[in-house]
């Protein structure tokens, strides 16, 4: 994925969708967020978790050497069958201590429950960004839906007792209207 990550303020004007804004811009947990706003059966879809290295954005983020592997963690957000969010998670091993293993175990269930939950967790480094439509993810994100645009992204640094993992939301067209 290659991403260009900018600041809120630089995003915000490009962001023209007010449905679109609110989600982006959300400071709490994105996951509650679209499951008070979904009126039907809210799921998460697991595309892959295993351990794997991480795109070379991702490591230099994350300060992971080249041969490191991480827990990655890959799922889409959706609610009545249809796909609002891809969530890319990469958790290196080196967070991935004792009592936070779970994180390698969730499954269906949601990783924003458990790093809102946790009073040990903290957020910083917020970035916001696109992928273009020349960007091979952008089809292998939209299951080759051939949306004709670009899709707006945001990266988080999350800590759990100052150990990091990076969370990368993408936000698909279906989120627009919810």
């Amino acid at each position: 994925m290659k991403i260009s990550w900018k600041n809120k303020e630089i995003v915000r004007l490009a962001v023209k969708n007010k449905h679109l804004k609110k989600f982006i811009f959300e400071s709490g947990s994105l996951t509650r967020l679209l499951q008070k706003k979904c009126t039907g059966r809210f799921d998460i879809s697991l595309i892959n978790e295993s351990w794997c290295k991480a795109l070379p954005d991702e490591m230099r983020v994350l300060s992971l050497r080249n041969n490191e592997n991480s827990f990655v963690r890959e799922s889409y957000l959706s609610c009545n069958n249809e796909k609002l969010v891809y969530a890319r998670t990469i958790i290196p091993r080196k967070t991935l201590d004792r009592k936070n293993q779970k994180l390698t175990r969730l499954g269906h269930s949601p990783l924003g429950e458990v790093l809102f939950k946790n009073k040990k967790a903290h957020r910083k480094n917020i970035k916001y960004g696109k992928i273009s439509l020349q960007d091979i993810s952008h089809s292998k994100i939209t299951l080759d839906e051939k949306i004709p645009y670009s899709l707006f992204a945001r990266q988080s640094i999350f800590y759990i007792n100052s150990k990091p993992l990076l969370v990368i939301e993408i936000f698909l067209p279906a989120l627009m209207g919810t």
